[in-house]
């Protein structure tokens, strides 16, 4: 259970650091100064650096996932209630190693999620940015 709480208490720090980081922007952005717009975009630009630094491990998580899907269709529960009453301790260790296996991709995988929501929404912001200056510099020279 110790290593559910902990992966609970990792996620939900990652996505606490993502959100309190994207409120700043938020209001950096709200105040339009030019130092915030080039802060969000340095920040857009590390979050790329990042994502793709990320990406040949979360295609190697991705692979093992599906692997393990496909071990499971064949590791029913009827045959780990026969391993169970047949008592082969290994078959179900080496069962349990393997969902430990999964676990620890999926958890990969969801924290590689939470990082591509904050860039795709850092990106949103850094896009609205750079429409409204064009906006305000078209309105400008309409005016």
């Amino acid at each position: 259970m110790s290593e559910f709480n902990k992966f609970c208490n990792e996620l939900r720090a990652k996505i606490d650091d993502a959100d309190k980081h994207l409120k700043d922007l938020k209001a950096s952005a709200k105040n339009a100064g030019q130092k915030a717009k080039d802060d969000a975009k340095a920040h857009l630009i590390e979050l790329e650096k990042k994502a793709k630094a990320q990406q040949a491990q979360i295609k190697a998580s991705e692979a093992k996932a599906k692997a393990w899907i496909e071990e499971k269709k064949t590791v029913t529960s009827e045959k780990i209630a026969e391993w169970k009453a047949q008592r082969q301790v290994k078959k179900l260790a080496d069962y349990a190693d393997s969902a430990g296996g999964y676990a620890s991709v999926a958890r990969d995988i969801a924290a590689a999620a939470v990082d591509e929501a904050a860039r795709a929404t850092v990106e949103a912001l850094v896009a609205r940015n750079d429409a409204d200056a064009a906006q305000a510099a078209d309105r400008s020279k309409a005016g």
